[in-house]
C-alpha cells in the first residue's frame, strides 16, 4: 500500500499498529535518520510531526504524559500521584490506607506482621511490652507511692517515711504495705 498523504498526528499520539503501513513512507519524507536506534518509540511531537522518543536506559521507568501537553517522557513513579492503593508490608508499606493521631505503630503477633497505630493519647500514658503484644497503659500506684500523670509528665513519688530502700523491698516482695 502506497503512502498518498500524510496521517495528521496530534501531540502525544502514540503510533498503533494499524498506522504503521504509512509510517515509514511519512518518516522518510519529514525525518528518516531521527528513528534508527532499537527500543525507540515514535511519537508524534505536533500537528503532522513525527519525532523520536528514545528508549530509557533505566530499567525502572515507565513511559508517562508529562507537562501541560501530556507529551510522552520516561519518567519514575512519583509516590504522591502515582501509586494508587495500599502498599503492603512486603513492599515497604504500613498496609494501612490511614494512621489514628496521636499513634505509635507497632506489630502484632498475628503470622502477617502488619502494622497498626495505637494511640497514645491521655496523659500519662506509655506503651508496654507484654507477652500479648505491647499495649498502651498508664502506671499504676502502689502502697505509699503516688503517681501523677500530667501532659507529657508522669511524676512517681514516695508518702512521708517511705525510703527508697524500703520501697525497692517492697516491690521486691521483701516486705509488706504495713511495713514501710
Amino acid at each position: 500500500m502506497a503512502w498518498s498523504s500524510p496521517k495528521t498526528w496530534s501531540s502525544g499520539y502514540v503510533v498503533l499498529a494499524a498506522d504503521m503501513n504509512n509510517i515509514r513512507d511519512q518518516l522518510n519524507a519529514t525525518a528518516p535518520a531521527t528513528v534508527s536506534s532499537q527500543g525507540d518509540i515514535v511519537i508524534a511531537s505536533g500537528a503532522n510531526a513525527l519525532t523520536r522518543l528514545a528508549k530509557s536506559t533505566t530499567s525502572t521507568q515507565y513511559l508517562a504524559n508529562t507537562g501541560t501537553s501530556n507529551a510522552p517522557a520516561w519518567n519514575e513513579v512519583a509516590l504522591d500521584t502515582g501509586v494508587s492503593g495500599t502498599l503492603p508490608v512486603a513492599n515497604g508499606g504500613t498496609n494501612a490506607t490511614s494512621l489514628t493521631d496521636k499513634a505509635v505503630l507497632i506489630t502484632q503477633d498475628s503470622g502477617t506482621d502488619t502494622v497498626a497505630a495505637v494511640a497514645i493519647d491521655a496523659n500519662g500514658e506509655l506503651l508496654i511490652g507484654g507477652t500479648s503484644g505491647p499495649v498502651v497503659a498508664t502506671l499504676t500506684a502502689g502502697d505509699s507511692i503516688t503517681i501523677t500523670n500530667g501532659d507529657g509528665t508522669i511524676t512517681i513519688a514516695a508518702a512521708a517515711g517511705a525510703s527508697p530502700a524500703k520501697i525497692m523491698a517492697y516491690q521486691a516482695g521483701a516486705l509488706g504495705s504495713e511495713q514501710l
